[in-house]
C-alpha cells in the first residue's frame, strides 16, 4: 500500500483546550510527590556492624519522626493546593510565576526536615524550616489575591469571602514567623508552638467565616 506524503500522515493533534491547564496541574502534583518521596532521603541507613544495629536504628528516631511530621504538612499543603485549584477556571503568567515559587517551598522543605531530624537542638535548624514552610505559606497568600484580581475563579467570589480566605491563610504565616524568636530560646518549644496553627485557624473560622446566602446554599447542594 502506497504510503500517504509525510505532511499527511497521521499527527496527534491538540483537541483539548484545557491541555495548558492540565499541564500546570499535573506539574505541580508532581513537585508534591516528588519532594514527599525525597523526605525519606535524608533518613540515611546505618552502616555499623550487626551487633550495633539496634542502638543505631534508635538514634534514627528523632529522623524518623520529623520525615512522618513533614509527611504530613506537605500532605496538608497538597490538600489545601487541591482545594484551592479546584474552584479556579484559569491560569495567567503572574498566577504561574508564584505557584513556581510556592512548588519551591514545597521541594525545599526535605532540605530542613532532614536538618531537624540531625540537629533538632539548633536554632538554624528550626528557623529554616519555619521560614521555608511560612514563606509557603505567604505563598499561598499571594496566590488566592492574585487569582481575585485576575478573575480566576470559575465563580467570582464576594468580597467578605475573599478577606475570610485571606485572614484564614496568613494565620500559619504568623505562628512560624513567631515561632521564629522562640526557637532562640528553646527549639522543642518553638516546634511545638505550630501547633498553635489549628486553635487559631478554628477561631477565626468561628469568627470571621462569611454566612452563606441563598444562592452560595443552592449551588453547594448542586
Amino acid at each position: 500500500m502506497e504510503k500517504p506524503p509525510a505532511h499527511r500522515r497521521l499527527r496527534y493533534q491538540r483537541h483539548s483546550q484545557g491541555l495548558e491547564f492540565d499541564r500546570f496541574v499535573f506539574f505541580s502534583d508532581a513537585v508534591f510527590a516528588i519532594a514527599m518521596t525525597l523526605l525519606v532521603v535524608g533518613i540515611g541507613i546505618p552502616e555499623v556492624p550487626d551487633r550495633e544495629l539496634e542502638s543505631a536504628l534508635r538514634s534514627k528516631n528523632d529522623e524518623i519522626l520529623s520525615f512522618f511530621i513533614s509527611f504530613l504538612v506537605i500532605g496538608y499543603y497538597w490538600l489545601a493546593h487541591h482545594r484551592f485549584i479546584a474552584q479556579i477556571a484559569s491560569i495567567e503568567t503572574g498566577f504561574m510565576v508564584l505557584n513556581l515559587a510556592y512548588l519551591a517551598a514545597i521541594a525545599f522543605t526535605p532540605f530542613p526536615t532532614a536538618l531537624v531530624g540531625i540537629y533538632a537542638d539548633h536554632a538554624v535548624s528550626v528557623v529554616l524550616y519555619a521560614t521555608t514552610l511560612g514563606t509557603a505559606s505567604l505563598l499561598e497568600v499571594l496566590m488566592l489575591m492574585r487569582a481575585y484580581r485576575q478573575k480566576l475563579f470559575l465563580v467570582d467570589m464576594r468580597p467578605d469571602v475573599y478577606r475570610y480566605g485571606v485572614i484564614a491563610a496568613i494565620v500559619p504565616v504568623v505562628v512560624f514567623a513567631i515561632s521564629i524568636p522562640i526557637a532562640y530560646v528553646d527549639t522543642t518549644l518553638a516546634l511545638l508552638s505550630w501547633l498553635l496553627t489549628f486553635p487559631a485557624e478554628y477561631f477565626v473560622d468561628k469568627l470571621l467565616r462569611p454566612v452563606a446566602d441563598v444562592a452560595d446554599t443552592d449551588a453547594e447542594r448542586g
